[in-house]
């Protein structure tokens, strides 16, 4: 009689897929926890640097002893007041507007206000931000390309001041303003700008380094997109391929050896624009000179350029 025997029977351990499926949960969980972890911060960081802007003015042109001003403001597209001072120099001299960088105000420009007042200009200080203003958030640059427009519109409309040959200067965020107002209306003649970009998020990436002393590449991503988020709906102006509309027209290029990206930028923009142009590197841009002698070289430069450029009597 044949006896057979049992056969071993080998049956799947559940124990390892299991676990492999618990491990992979697990990952799954960190990396979303991660990522909601940098989002958020993400979204805090953007609001604070679309909502940054200096309200302290430390100075006015009374404190300065200046010989002839008033206050003068405008009224945006939005129909939000904003507040500026007009420096009043030669009747029927040309104007220049002088736009505030990122966490600057009128106040921070008033030293070179009143060195152009001296030298006989026209010269106005107004803020992009202010309690009459309605935009609670800044896109860098759009909107106060806007504003420009606005306080062009409104300075070519005042006695004394003529209304066909206008300069702009601006430092970072009133630089970007300040080259799309330019590239926008013809009567801007002479234009200076330090720290410049073509698009908004370049100086966005620069506040966010500088907040946090630089970034990785995953966290800078996820801030871009939370930004593209913030300003959803605003078209960034075409600034390379309109630079075109400012040939025939002096131009100024500041660039500060202090913010590399933005120096890279500038140098950028220096090189696709049309002629006349000059480009002149510093050691500070204007928010972040060190010492009373560097400002003084700093001003003179523009001083120098608008005298140059933008003559008190017309030809």
């Amino acid at each position: 009689m044949v006896v057979e025997r049992n056969r071993a029977v080998v049956v799947p351990s559940r124990i390892f897929p299991d676990l492999a499926g618990r491990i992979l949960l697990g990952a799954l969980i960190v990396v979303g926890v991660l990522l909601g972890t940098l989002a958020g911060a993400s979204a805090f960081l953007t609001y604070r640097i679309t909502t940054t802007h200096n309200a302290i003015e430390n100075v006015t042109p009374a404190s300065y002893l200046l010989p002839s001003y008033l206050s003068l403001n405008f009224t945006d597209a939005e129909g939000g007041q904003h507040e500026g001072w007009l420096l009043i120099g030669l009747h029927g001299a040309p104007a220049i507007i002088l736009c505030p960088g990122y966490d600057m105000n009128r106040a921070d420009l008033l030293s070179l206000g009143a060195v152009l007042q001296a030298n006989h200009f026209n010269v106005y200080l107004f803020n992009f931000s202010g309690p009459k203003a309605h935009e609670t958030f800044s896109n860098l640059g759009v909107r106060e390309a806007a504003d420009v427009e606005a306080a062009i519109q409104k300075l070519t409309r005042q006695s004394g001041i003529n209304p066909h040959r206008v300069g702009l200067y601006g430092p970072s965020v009133g630089g970007f303003a300040a080259l799309v107002a330019a590239e926008r209306d013809p009567r801007v003649q002479a234009l200076a700008v330090d720290d410049v970009y073509e698009r908004p998020l370049q100086m966005f990436d620069v506040q966010m380094d500088r907040k946090l002393g630089g970034t990785g590449a995953v966290f800078r991503f996820i801030s871009g997109l939370v930004f593209q988020a913030f300003t959803l709906g605003t078209a960034n102006p075409p600034v390379r391929r309109d630079l075109s509309k400012l040939a025939g027209r002096a131009k100024l290029f500041l660039a500060g050896e202090d913010v590399p990206a933005l120096k890279a930028t500038t140098e950028a923009l220096y090189q696709a624009s049309p002629e006349p142009k000059d480009l002149q590197l510093v050691n500070h841009s204007a928010g972040s000179m060190a010492s009373s002698s560097e400002r003084k070289d700093y001003e003179d430069r523009i001083i120098k350029f608008f005298l140059k450029n933008l003559p008190l009597r017309a030809n």
